[in-house]
C-alpha cells in the first residue's frame, strides 16, 4: 500500500541576494581591469608622441645651429655670427622657418631665461612662433644655449624642450646636447 504524504514541500527556484551581488562583484571586476590596462596603454601612447616631438624639435634646433656655423663659414663671417642671443649663458628660442638668419625673428633671447611655447600651423603642418589664423597653441617649449668650450674651436648646443601634461607627471622635459665645431 501506498502511503501518501500530506506535507508539500515547495522549492524556490532564482538566486538569493548574497549569489546576485557575488556576481555582480565579479562582473565589474572582470570589466574594471582592461579598462584600467587600456587607460594606461592610452597614457603611454600619449607620453610617447609627446616624447618623440620633443626628440625632433630638439634635433630641429641643433641642425639650425649647424647651418648657421656652414653659412657663416661660406659667406667668411665669424663661425659663431647671428647666434649671440644664445651664447655668454645666454638663452634663446629658434624660429626654424626663417632662414635668413639676420631676421629677428629667426633667433631671438628669451626674456628672463623663459622661452615662449611653440605653435604650431596647421596648415603647413610646421612649429614656429606665429599667431593667429591657422597657428594653435602647443605645450612644448624649446630653449637654446651655446657654450663656447674652446677658444674659436669648439661649442656645446644645449637645447630643452619641455612640455605640461597630466599624465605621469605635471612637467616632462627633453635636452640634447651637441658639440660643433669651427672647421
Amino acid at each position: 500500500m501506498r502511503t501518501f504524504s500530506t506535507q508539500s514541500h515547495t522549492r524556490h527556484s532564482g538566486f538569493t541576494l548574497v549569489e546576485a551581488m557575488v556576481a555582480i562583484s565579479i562582473l565589474s571586476l572582470s570589466i574594471t581591469g582592461p579598462m584600467v590596462i587600456a587607460q594606461k596603454g592610452i597614457g603611454s601612447a600619449i607620453y610617447a608622441r609627446d616624447q618623440i616631438t620633443a626628440f625632433y624639435l630638439a634635433q630641429e634646433a641643433v641642425e639650425y645651429v649647424r647651418n648657421v656655423r656652414d653659412s657663416n663659414r661660406i659667406n667668411g663671417s665669424a663661425w659663431l655670427s647671428y647666434l649671440s642671443p644664445c651664447l655668454a649663458g645666454g638663452t634663446c628660442q629658434i624660429d626654424a622657418r626663417y632662414t635668413d638668419y639676420t631676421n629677428a625673428s629667426a633667433i631671438s633671447s628669451c626674456p628672463s631665461g623663459t622661452c615662449s611655447r611653440l605653435s604650431f600651423d596647421i596648415t603647413q603642418a610646421l612649429y614656429g612662433y606665429g599667431s593667429g589664423g591657422s597657428w594653435r597653441n602647443t605645450p612644448f617649449t624649446r630653449s637654446v644655449q651655446i657654450t663656447e668650450t674652446g677658444a674659436d674651436k669648439e661649442a656645446v648646443i644645449s637645447v630643452v624642450v619641455s612640455w605640461n601634461t597630466n599624465l605621469f607627471s605635471p612637467l616632462r622635459s627633453f635636452t640634447v646636447k651637441e658639440y660643433i665645431f669651427n672647421f
